[in-house]
């Protein structure tokens, strides 16, 4: 059986993995890597930034209510998103400047974005920052 072959019989998760540890394994020159990276948050802060200040003045209208742990869940799964969208766009970002590159132009962006989005250990660090956070700013 051929890589390709055991590519496709593996799901989201496991292949999604590979695809964020061979994007991590490349050699990419300092430029290109360093503009992927800036672009991509940039770009993630463009599209999440509206979202949290929606949120944020919806709070500061109608206040808490008895909704506060929803807020917590909105600004936790936009937290895993931004992380799922900044690297997804700093691979796409790097694809495109580095068109040569043959492993680079292998990875697909989409299983990058799906394994950052359900990063368990992500999730888990964000969560204990939002406690974090929200234990000393509002109490």
């Amino acid at each position: 059986m051929n890589d390709t072959q055991k590519m496709k019989k593996r799901n989201f998760w496991s292949r999604g993995k590979q695809e964020t540890k061979n994007f991590y394994e490349l050699d990419l020159s300092p430029g290109i890597n360093t503009k992927s990276f800036i672009f991509g948050l940039l770009i993630a802060a463009i599209i999440i930034l509206p979202l949290g200040l929606i949120i944020f003045q919806y709070l500061i209208i109608y206040g808490y209510l008895g909704v506060f742990k929803f807020y917590l869940l909105f600004i936790w799964l936009g937290l895993l998103l931004f992380n799922g969208l900044s690297n997804y766009f700093t691979v796409k970002i790097a694809q495109s400047y580095d068109v040569n590159n043959r492993r680079l132009q292998g990875i697909n962006a989409k299983y990058v974005f799906l394994y950052n989005c359900l990063s368990i250990g992500f999730a888990i660090f964000t969560i204990f920052l939002i406690i974090f956070l929200g234990l000393f700013v509002f109490s």
